[in-house]
């Protein structure tokens, strides 16, 4: 009986893309080798991720069959860059175009595509329904940590905003996450840190050493400082032990630091207060500001800050935590199954 190595090209292909397990090119170098074309990688994508939802009816009413795992796991290969995720992006748009027919496109309605993600727009490029990226899915740990390149960091950033989550309990993501942001931070990195500020917030893990981090070692970039800042007030009273506004080795540099230092103290007291606004300048120049990760209906980072507004960030941060944590216990159908709290 021949084995795996033994089968024709075309063979392995088709068992590879019919069995979905990744598993299958790892098993040696040969077979590896004979799966890493583009081909059957986008192929392979196409089907854990575009084919999973039926785009053909409602969007409330489709069927799901999402894999947060799979998805999960693909992720993680070395195939999986920005290139390549814009690649896909085009890929899910032509096959849209494809499924909807000539009568669609006479409509004149545009399905988005890889334009939506030009600047990095969370509010543009979030609303792509197609992508299909399940409920749950996880930050690879190979995009958790520098050195920081653009496209590593985009990346990052983009999977954040689809609300990608860091495998706190099954992997050393998170540890890798805590290191990254001191990387980002020293790089100036700006779209790495508003991405891991989100993923360190929710689980209480932006600190007053890193805070002081930030400032005193790196500078006090006030971007990166206001993704710090922006991030740690939501759940700043859960963490009064490791996170002190006040603290005096940020306000003594602070005093020595002229109109940098003031401008410091003014975001320190507003953070102390959880009235930080994301565009706190009253001149502030958007376009130049990585936007908050995040481009659902239930908070918009322009908004003043007023009661209403507090409790939907901070509701968006716990809720975001409680479903990381139902989610150790759950399979994957009730993964796919459980609707996403941090979505339009």
């Amino acid at each position: 009986m021949p084995t795996l190595q033994g089968l024709p090209q075309e063979l392995l292909e088709i068992i590879f893309l019919y069995s979905m397990n990744t598993a299958l090119p790892r098993c040696s170098p040969d077979l590896g080798k004979k799966l890493s074309a583009h081909k059957v990688a986008m192929d392979f994508t196409m089907q854990a991720f575009f084919h999973t939802v039926d785009h053909r009816t409602n969007y409330r009413d489709r069927l799901v069959t999402s894999d947060a795992l799979l998805q999960s796991d693909i992720l993680t290969c070395r195939f999986f860059t920005y290139d390549f995720f814009l690649r896909y992006v085009q890929r899910a748009q032509d096959a849209m175009i494809k499924l909807r027919g000539k009568a669609w496109a006479a409509t004149g309605v545009t399905i988005p595509g890889v334009s939506y993600f030009d600047g990095l727009w969370p509010y543009k490029f979030t609303k792509i329904p197609h992508l299909a990226f399940a409920q749950g899915f996880h930050v690879p740990e190979k995009l958790l940590h520098g050195p920081w390149t653009v496209d590593k960091a985009s990346l990052l950033y983009v999977l954040v905003s689809l609300n990608g989550e860091v495998d706190w309990e099954g992997s050393m993501a998170g540890e890798a996450a805590k290191a990254g942001i001191k990387e980002a931070i020293k790089e100036e990195n700006e779209h790495a840190v508003a991405a891991l500020a989100v993923l360190l917030g929710v689980p209480k893990g932006l600190t007053t050493e890193l805070l002081q981090y930030a400032v005193i070692r790196c500078g006090c970039n006030i971007n990166i400082i206001r993704h710090l800042l922006f991030n740690a007030q939501i759940l700043a009273e859960e963490a009064p032990s490791t996170l002190d506004f006040y603290d005096p080795v940020l306000w003594a540099w602070a005093d020595v630091n002229g109109h940098k230092g003031e401008t410091l103290k003014d975001m320190l007291k507003d953070a102390a207060a959880f009235d930080l606004e994301f565009y706190f300048e009253d001149n502030a120049d958007w376009p130049k500001i990585v936007p908050f990760p995040y481009g659902g209906s239930k908070f918009d980072a322009r908004t003043a800050f007023n009661g209403v507004v507090r409790e939907l960030l901070t509701n968006l941060y716990r809720n975001y935590g409680r479903k990381i944590t139902r989610r150790r216990a759950m399979t994957p159908e009730q993964r796919n199954a459980e609707g996403d709290v941090v979505d339009d």
